[in-house]
C-alpha cells in the first residue's frame, strides 16, 4: 500500500482521503485553517462515504502542517479550490523533494506551470508535476464528515509538466486509482479540457435571480434549450483558443461521453443524463465557486492567453464583464493571467513551451 497526502479537506479532498483509507493506503489530510478537519475528528477521526463508494474511511493524519502532511508521501494530491493553488504551490515548492509526485486533481489551466515556476523561483529542483481538467470524483458533502460520491468517472485525462513525464505519473497513480487516469497528451491540452466554466457559468449567470434568492435548484434543471446553445457557443470559443494554440482538445459534449457515458439526445437531454442523477444545486451566493473559481481561474486565463496571441473571445469576455458587475468583484485582478504565470508578452510558441516542456 502507498502513502498519499491530500491537500484540501472539502468535497473532493474528503472523498479521496476516505476512499484511499478504505483501500488500505496511508492517507494524510491537510487543511490550511483546520476548520474542515474538526467534523472529521468529531466523527471518530473518520469520513463516512455513501453512493458509489460506501464505508467509513479513517485517514492516518489530520493536520494543518503542510510539511508534516507531505513528508515521505509518494503522491501529493492538490484537491483545493483554484484560488488556493498559488499559496499551496509556493508552500509545496519549499518542502517537496524530486522523488515525489504532485497531482492537481483537478487543476485549472496553468496549475502545473505555476508550481513549476514556484520551484524555479525558490531555486529548488522540481518534483514530478501533473494535472487533470476535472475531478475523478463527482461528489458533495451532505453533512459533517459525510460525503456522497455520485460517480467516479470512467476516465480522466492527465498530463505532466513537462509532458515527457506523463507515463511515469500514470504508472505511479495506477496503484491508487487503477486505470482511470489516462494520458491527455500535454498540460496545455489537458488544461483546456476543463469544462467546468462551460457548464457552470452560463446557467448561473443567466438565472441570476435564483442565485440572489438562494433557491438552490439543481443546476441541470436551469439549462433551457437556449441556454444550452449559449453553453455550446462558449465551448466553441474554448475550442477556437485550443486550435489557435496548436493543441487538440474535445468538446463539452464529448466530455459528457467520456466521463459519464452520455451518447445520445439533444443538448439539454445530454446534460440531464450527465448531471441529473447528482442533481447538485446551483450557486446560492456570489461567493460560490461557480463564480469565484470558474470565472477567475477558467474564463479569465482563457481570455488572457487569447489576448497574447491576438485572438478575440467575445462571449467569454462578456461573461467575465457581466459577472464582475453582478458579483461586485474584479475577477481579472483576482484571477490567473498570462502575467501571473510569467507568460506576459509570449507568443503561441512561448505559451506551448511553458506547458509542454515546462520551460518557465
Amino acid at each position: 500500500m502507498g502513502s498519499i497526502a491530500i491537500i484540501g479537506a472539502g468535497n473532493v479532498g474528503q472523498a479521496i482521503a476516505g476512499h484511499m483509507s478504505l483501500q488500505g493506503h496511508d492517507a494524510r489530510l491537510f487543511d490550511r485553517w483546520g476548520h474542515d478537519l474538526e467534523p472529521i475528528k468529531a466523527n471518530g477521526g473518520g469520513i463516512d462515504l455513501v453512493g458509489e463508494v460506501e464505508g467509513h474511511g479513517r485517514p492516518s493524519l489530520l493536520t494543518t502542517d503542510l510539511k508534516e502532511a507531505v513528508d515521505g508521501a509518494q503522491v501529493v494530491i492538490v484537491a483545493a479550490p483554484a484560488f488556493a493553488h498559488a499559496y499551496i504551490s509556493q508552500g509545496l515548492a519549499a518542502v517537496l523533494d524530486p522523488s515525489q509526485l504532485v497531482l492537481f486533481q483537478p487543476g485549472v489551466l496553468g496549475s502545473g506551470v505555476e508550481l513549476a515556476r514556484m520551484f524555479s523561483l525558490a531555486g529548488h529542483k522540481r518534483c514530478l508535476i501533473a494535472e487533470t481538467p476535472t475531478s475523478l470524483y463527482t461528489c458533495r458533502l451532505r453533512g459533517p464528515a459525510n460525503v456522497y460520491i455520485g460517480a467516479i468517472k470512467h476516465s480522466v485525462p492527465l498530463a505532466a509538466v513537462p509532458s515527457a513525464d506523463t507515463p511515469q505519473a500514470l504508472a505511479i497513480l495506477r496503484a491508487y486509482f487503477g486505470e482511470r487516469y489516462v494520458s491527455g497528451g500535454d498540460a496545455l491540452a489537458v488544461g483546456l479540457l476543463n469544462c467546468n466554466p462551460i457548464y457552470h457559468v452560463p446557467p448561473a449567470v443567466l438565472n441570476f435571480k435564483t442565485v440572489e434568492d438562494s433557491d438552490r435548484h439543481p443546476l441541470h434543471s436551469l439549462v433551457t434549450p437556449r441556454i444550452a446553445e449559449v453553453i455550446d457557443a462558449l465551448d466553441r470559443e474554448r475550442l477556437t483558443l485550443a486550435e489557435a494554440l496548436g493543441v487538440e482538445t474535445t468538446s463539452f459534449w464529448d466530455f459528457l461521453t467520456s466521463a459519464y457515458g452520455v451518447t445520445e439526445g439533444n443538448f439539454v437531454e445530454r446534460i440531464v443524463q450527465g448531471y441529473g442523477r447528482q442533481a447538485f444545486p446551483e450557486p446560492d451566493s456570489v461567493n460560490h465557486r461557480y463564480f469565484t473559481e470558474d470565472i477567475p481561474f477558467g474564463l479569465v486565463i482563457w481570455s488572457s492567453l487569447a489576448e497574447q496571441i491576438g485572438l478575440s473571445l467575445p462571449l467569454t469576455d462578456s461573461f467575465i464583464a457581466l459577472s464582475n458587475t453582478l458579483c461586485g468583484r474584479d475577477f481579472v485582478a483576482d484571477g490567473r493571467t498570462a502575467e501571473s504565470l510569467g507568460l506576459l508578452g509570449s507568443d503561441g510558441e512561448g505559451i506551448r513551451a511553458a506547458f509542454i516542456d515546462g520551460s518557465v
